[in-house]
């Protein structure tokens, strides 16, 4: 295990929300974090990182930079460098250099355990602080020349700071990376035009290029990832006033998931997605509907989906009532959530769901009244073998 980054403090810069809302956010992640930690290593070490890095990344997200330092300690194997890094990056978009580079240094010393590919992804994360703070010589010197896919991450981080004479230059690079119809330097090209149109879409030519080049690109990705990747797009254009286009995009994203039959436990996740991007651009009726449709056709669904997977769809909906605000429907659909993560007799996939439940409710801002606080202790205390 690396040394500890529990001392290291940040401050933010983001308006904070209510100090019952944070500690009701930091609970239920620490209670997701020590849930998961009670999976033995020997047989789930992989299984226990995987669920462990989503909870310090989900700290990450709301700011409990404490929090996610303190997990980070308790975790091995190159996830934990890797969450490291992203804290790294925090502390890097906060301005406390000092603690950012500690952090770089931090998580290349992480011993990865069994796996290469794991390095190279860490290598990559760590390269991204060295972009935030401006120093790209040493981004690039992280990760090695041949590793093509993750040089092209760190040319998507370089949009924001990219001088206005190299611009064009680097679309020519995302091009090139689609081009090649390789998956991983494809979607690396994807993003990064996707970064690219973030910082030039008020001038028509370029934001004309970028939507070309995407609209050309989507349609070489899985079924899954072109509508998450329209809605990706389209909130890049919401976010800078062009409504119209934006709805385009999620209008594509709804045909692309109406026009394909995915299995019945991915339905509703994915269906929220588009759900959740109609609520986010002000159409509340929209989204409110869409849900109640794919409520309704999982509840007929249910008893036909493995128990291990049922919970998803419960999450996902709870998300997306929690961003309308209909917080009796969330809190229905969190209630089922936890009971059908319960189900498995094996202990394993329990934690699994409970931290997924509780990773759930922290980020989307849902408080749970004391019945469900209870259920969730109930849970967590169950967790024993057989794992």
């Amino acid at each position: 295990m690396a040394e500890s980054t529990s001392s290291v403090k940040a401050s933010s810069s983001t308006v904070a929300p209510s100090a019952a809302s944070t500690a009701s956010r930091a609970s239920l992640l620490a209670t997701a974090f020590a849930g998961v930690s009670k999976m033995p290593l020997d047989p789930h070490e992989r299984d226990r990182a995987r669920i462990q890095e989503s909870v310090v990344k989900a700290c990450i997200e709301l700011g409990l930079l404490d929090l996610a330092a303190q997990c980070a300690d308790q975790m091995q194997g190159w996830r934990q460098g890797n969450v490291i890094a992203l804290l790294g990056q925090r502390y890097a978009d906060l301005g406390q250099g000092d603690q950012a580079r500690e952090c770089a240094r931090r998580a290349l010393l992480v011993p990865p355990g069994e796996s290469t590919w794991g390095s190279d992804i860490v290598a990559t994360e760590v390269a991204k602080i060295y972009v935030k703070l401006g120093d790209e010589s040493k981004a690039y010197a992280t990760v090695a020349t041949d590793l093509q896919a993750e040089r092209g991450r760190i040319e998507a981080e370089r949009t924001a700071k990219l001088p206005e004479a190299q611009l064009d230059a680097q679309a020519d690079m995302f091009d090139k990376a689609i081009a090649t119809q390789n998956f991983d330097l494809a979607r690396g090209g994807i993003d990064g035009y996707l970064a690219w149109l973030d910082r030039v879409i008020d001038h028509a030519p370029r934001r004309e290029r970028a939507l070309k080049a995407l609209s050309a690109a989507f349609p070489g990705l899985p079924w899954d990832l072109q509508v998450r990747c329209n809605v990706q797009l389209a909130d890049v254009l919401f976010a800078h006033g062009y409504k119209e286009l934006a709805t385009l995009q999620v209008d594509r994203a709804s045909e692309l998931f109406r026009a394909t039959v995915f299995l019945p436990e991915d339905t509703a996740p994915l269906g929220v997605v588009v759900a959740k991007a109609r609520i986010r651009m002000g159409d509340a009726n929209a989204g409110r509907a869409e849900l109640r449709r794919l409520r309704s056709e999982y509840e007929a669904r249910a008893e036909t989906i493995v128990n291990l997977r049922r919970a998803a769809s419960w999450r996902a909906l709870a998300e997306g009532y929690q961003l309308l605000g209909d917080t009796d429907d969330a809190r229905h659909c969190y209630a089922a959530a936890l009971d059908a993560g319960a189900i498995n007799p094996n202990a394993r996939p329990r934690a699994e769901d409970l931290s997924a439940t509780c990773v759930s409710m922290a980020v989307s801002g849902f408080m749970p009244p004391t019945e469900l606080l209870l259920r969730i202790e109930n849970i967590r205390a169950g967790l024993a073998d057989p794992w």
